[in-house]
């Protein structure tokens, strides 16, 4: 499920840290501008991913960070 829209992710897409993100929301962020209507939407969903990073623990120095 993609973290960003809520929709099945289908395999395509990126995956940072187990956050989802559907191929769909990757393009329309490549896409998006500071003037486009939506920008402070997106804004704000990619802020709650990060949230999610930095309430979860920091791996251990030998894991790779996934």
């Amino acid at each position: 499920v993609c973290d960003l829209c809520g929709k099945a992710c289908t395999g395509e897409g990126l995956e940072i840290r187990g956050a989802r993100i559907c191929r769909s929301c990757e393009q329309a962020l490549i896409a998006a501008e500071v003037s486009d209507p939506d920008y402070p939407l997106w804004i704000e969903r990619i802020k709650r991913i990060w949230e999610l990073f930095l309430s979860a623990p920091a791996p251990l120095s030998d894991e790779p960070i996934t």
